[in-house]
Parts: C-alpha cells; sequence; structure tokens
C-alpha cells in the first residue's frame, strides 16, 4: 500500500521547483490511419506514458504545473508564414478525404481535425512554461508535449512536425527582452531543420545539435545537418552541428561532445536560458534512431547545463518506443529536481516503484551528505544505497564519435576561444 504523500512538503523538500506543462487533450492529434495493433511512430500515447510514469514515481506531486493556453496568431507569426497558417486552420473543417490529400501535400506528416488545435497548445504550452522560467515563477521545466516541432518550416510541416514549438518559445523570449541570449541544445536523434534555419543569421541563438547524419542520407535527408553549417553573417559560428556518422552512438559518444565541445562553448557563450529539443530516439531501443543513450545519460546531460544555466526548459520531441521516452524522460525529470546518487546518477526506471523516502532517518541512518534521497524508492528498513547504476559521465566514447566531435571542435575553433587552445 502506498504511503499517502503530503504534496506541500515535497515540494518544500526540494529547493529547485520544477514546472511542468501537461494536457491530454493534445493526444486528439492523431493519424487517419491508425490501427490499435500498429500505430504511427509518433503516438499519441507518448505523452501520456510520460505523464503516467511521473504519477507512479509520485514526481508528479513534488512538480509545479504552470497553466497553458494555446500560441496566439501573433505569437505564431514571429517564426511562421500566414498563408502557412491559413493552410493549417482550414485543416479543421476538412474531411476525411481532403485531410489525406493535405498532409500528402508535405513531408512525413499525418492531419485530422484536431491537428492544429493539438500544434497551438503545444508551442503555447512551451511559451508559458519559458515564462514561468523566465521571470522566476519556477526554477526550471519539463514540456510534455506534442505534436512535436523541430522540423517544421516557415511555410512547411514536415517530419511529424507542424508549428516549430522551440522556435516559437525562442522568439517570444526574445521579442518580450524575457531573455537576450538563448542557447538550443537539440539531442534528437534528427537534426532540427527548421530550428536551424529560423535562427542560422540570429548571434542571440547559439544553436546545438547531435543527430544521426549518415552522410546526409538520414532523415530529414540534407547537408544542412553537416558540420560545414556553422551560421551565416554575423552569427558565424553560433550554429554548432555534431553529425554522428552511423547508427549505435551511445553514452560515451554523447559525453564526450558535452565535456569538450557544448559546454565550452555553453560557457563562452553565457545564455540567460537553455532550451532542449528533448527528443529521445536516440535512446536504448528506439526503433528508428538505432542509438544507444541511457536515461542516465540523458539524466547527466540535463544536469550538466543546469549546473551551468539554471533556466532551463525541456521540451519533447521526437522518440518512438514508449517506455525509452519515459524513462529518458524521467531520468531528466530527476536531474531537473536535483536528485543525485553518490555515483552522480540515477538508478534504472525499472527499479522505480512509488513509494517515498523524505529523510536520512527513514533509510536506518545512512548519510547521503549533499544527495537527496530519491523520493521514488521505497522506505523499508531493509534499503540499501548498494544498487547498479549505469556510470555514463565517465562512459568512453567509441573512435568513430570521438573523430567526429574532434573534427567539430577544428571546424568551431576560430570562433570560440574555449576551443582554440584545446588539444
Amino acid at each position: 500500500m502506498k504511503r499517502k504523500i503530503d504534496r506541500r512538503a515535497l515540494q518544500e523538500h526540494f529547493e529547485t521547483r520544477v514546472g511542468y506543462v501537461y494536457d491530454i487533450r493534445m493526444r486528439y492529434h492523431c493519424s487517419l490511419d491508425d490501427a490499435v495493433d500498429d500505430p504511427h511512430p509518433e503516438d499519441p500515447r507518448r505523452t501520456n506514458w510520460i505523464y503516467n510514469l511521473l504519477e507512479k514515481s509520485d514526481l508528479i506531486n513534488i512538480m509545479h504545473q504552470v497553466q497553458i493556453y494555446p500560441a496566439t496568431n501573433a505569437q505564431i507569426l514571429r517564426v511562421h508564414r500566414s498563408k502557412y497558417m491559413e493552410a493549417l486552420e482550414r485543416t479543421t473543417l476538412m474531411e476525411r478525404d481532403m485531410l489525406i490529400a493535405e498532409q500528402e501535400k508535405y513531408d512525413s506528416v499525418y492531419l485530422c481535425t484536431e491537428s492544429y488545435y493539438c500544434a497551438k497548445m503545444s508551442a503555447g504550452a512551451l511559451i508559458a512554461l519559458c515564462q514561468d522560467v523566465a521571470i522566476g515563477n519556477v526554477d526550471c521545466g519539463f514540456a510534455i508535449v506534442r505534436p512535436p516541432g523541430h522540423h517544421a518550416c516557415k511555410s512547411e510541416a514536415k517530419g511529424f512536425c507542424l508549428l516549430n514549438n522551440v522556435g516559437i518559445a525562442v522568439k517570444d523570449l526574445l521579442f518580450n527582452r524575457r531573455a537576450t541570449r538563448v542557447m538550443v541544445v537539440d539531442w534528437d536523434v534528427h537534426h532540427g531543420n527548421g530550428i536551424q534555419k529560423m535562427f542560422i543569421k540570429n548571434r542571440d541563438v547559439l544553436y546545438c545539435s547531435l543527430h544521426r547524419y549518415d552522410g546526409g542520407e538520414f532523415y530529414p535527408g540534407s547537408k544542412e545537418g553537416s558540420m560545414d553549417q556553422v551560421g551565416e553573417e554575423s552569427a558565424v559560428g553560433f550554429n554548432i552541428n555534431i553529425p554522428w556518422e552511423a547508427s549505435g552512438m551511445g553514452d560515451g559518444d554523447y559525453m564526450y561532445a558535452f565535456k569538450n565541445l557544448i559546454l565550452p562553448v555553453a560557457r563562452e557563450f553565457n545564455p540567460d536560458m537553455i532550451i532542449v529539443a528533448a527528443g529521445f530516439d536516440a535512446a536504448v531501443n528506439d526503433p528508428i534512431g538505432e542509438c544507444a543513450v541511457t536515461p542516465e545519460c540523458y539524466a547527466a546531460m540535463t544536469s550538466m547545463l543546469k549546473d551551468l544555466c539554471s533556466k532551463i526548459v525541456l521540451s519533447l520531441e521526437g522518440g518512438y518506443n514508449l517506455d525509452a521516452v519515459a524513462n529518458s524522460a524521467l531520468g531528466c525529470i530527476k536531474a531537473l529536481l536535483g536528485v543525485r546518487w553518490k555515483a552522480g546518477f540515477i538508478p534504472e526506471a525499472a527499479s522505480y516503484n512509488g513509494y517515498a523516502t523524505l529523510s536520512a532517518a527513514e533509510v536506518n541512518g545512512v548519510s547521503l551528505g549533499k544527495y537527496i534521497v530519491d523520493p521514488s524508492w521505497k522506505a523499508t528498513p531493509d534499503w540499501s544505497p548498494e544498487f547498479e547504476v549505469v556510470d555514463a559521465y565517465n562512459a568512453e566514447p567509441s573512435t568513430l564519435g570521438k573523430d567526429v566531435v574532434d573534427q567539430v571542435i577544428n571546424t568551431h575553433r576560430k570562433y570560440w576561444k574555449c576551443l582554440s587552445t584545446s588539444d
């Protein structure tokens, strides 16, 4: 039997106020051709899979829900063109045959009558969360939203994306002067071509993407994701692509990129806010990404970015294995909350059981020093801090992964002082 949770006591126990946005109605965006036993990869259940795991682990009781609203036309038009908006709005009144014809105009997109509303809710939710973080209502946050957005361009839906959530939120922050320098870290396994296009000439935005490239053959299948795309005009150097050339990239490759490239450049850029385009399709067991990033690695990357800039928001992008998406998101949210273990990482998600532990007294006086006791472990007399963890932080990179990161460092050495002295 679960213990009764005192939500206020839990929230007060954690110094970091982590906000979240979620609306079950975002599930209404669905493929007209979905079969129960064979859903579309961008499965409507992706968001509630995360939310349900947060409920089971009791973490939802620690977090602060932020009120959301659909993105306004003015907010959307800072990023997308009016004719494209009008085309999306017309889909709300279309019959099935017309919707199918309309979606075929785009690359890898499905539409239903609720799609535009869900897209506006997804973008608006991220805007609301970023605003609350910027003004200090919460310290950081996670946007449990869909449809995703990082492929969406000014006049085009693409790659399961209708509106560019991150692009719209960044533009809103800059327009309202709630931030002057925004860093976007895109760890979705696909290159965020839409975000890159929007800020390729803007030195107020540092865009860093880690993605499969495979010589330009991996989706979205263009040279835009190459390491040579460094930014344009006054923003040269402010676009950093880390293009993996094969499947199988894992914790060591991502940690090497973070330690030697992303974090040094981020410190020099000194952002007011970091927004993560948090796709989890590079996760272990994702059928599309075919990579090997663990929940512990996603947690470590989140923690490293949060240590650099406390105002950080993660926004769900891709990820097509429901369990991998939920467990990876859970790891990130624990990192936002400041849950740390002796090894600096979280135990495997399969070990979570929904019980709460709030003090060292409840674990036989075991002292964890500065490390907060994980609130999702059960409080029992035989509790032990000994468990198997994946040491993502100290994982070694593959030869291929290290070579790619070193090439990107050499490409950007001329633009960043922190890289000019690196070996």
